[in-house]
């Protein structure tokens, strides 16, 4: 879960001077903009952290359910809810829930769905080839950074992001594959994306509002 969130944090706090690739936004402001007409999504994805000179290569499966600016994220046996006003992170291992007013920032970074948009978060972008009909583009932060650069895998004729990687200048490269995007229709109701403490009566509350 830690490395989900962290992805997404450090993306988005991103902001080289060079102008972005008009195509390359093009064919992503597409897929963001096909995915903002769902009303609601259900999202199956790996998550993968590796670092070749340390040995690490671990993969983890996630699933993440939005609508709106509501979602539910299950990665690395931690669920995580956001209701539009409160963040729930429930730790089953452990029989335990944090629960927490989140700022701003935490609404917009921790939400799955901003990796949709993320090329409009900071970055320029570039398109770098067309491999078997597959557009790879990367994204530069405008700022330094310990990201060099995020690539992003996208279907043209879909408007399908496939991959999303970042790679770090200290070797530690996240990729994030989309298995699958399912349309909810009709989508979930809003307490989905809320956690029952009814339904939970043994597990531990931590409130940190």
């Amino acid at each position: 879960m830690r490395y989900f969130t962290t992805l997404l944090l450090t993306m988005l706090t991103f902001s080289i001077l060079a102008q972005s690739d008009p195509k390359a936004k093009e064919i992503l402001d597409k897929a963001a903009a096909k995915f903002k007409t769902y009303p609601a999504a259900e999202v199956s994805f790996t998550l993968a952290m590796e670092n070749k000179t340390e040995n690490i290569n671990e993969i983890h499966e996630g699933k993440a359910w939005m609508k709106g600016n509501r979602y539910k994220l299950n990665l690395m046996d931690v669920e995580n809810y956001y209701d539009g006003k409160i963040i729930y992170t429930y730790m089953p291992e452990v029989q335990e829930v944090n629960i927490k007013n989140p700022n701003d920032d935490e609404e917009e970074f921790l939400n799955p769905a901003t990796l949709f948009d993320i090329h409009n978060q900071g970055f320029t972008q570039k398109l770098i080839n067309t491999t078997n009909s597959i557009a790879y583009i990367e994204l530069y932060p405008k700022e330094k950074k310990n990201f060099e650069k995020i690539g992003i895998w996208v279907n043209p004729a879909t408007s399908s992001i496939q991959k999303v990687t970042s790679f770090g200048k200290d070797g530690n490269n996240i990729t994030i594959v989309i298995q699958n995007i399912k349309q909810l229709t009709p989508a979930p109701s809003d307490s989905f994306f809320s956690f029952d403490k009814a339904k939970h009566p043994d597990v531990e509350v931590i409130d940190m509002r």
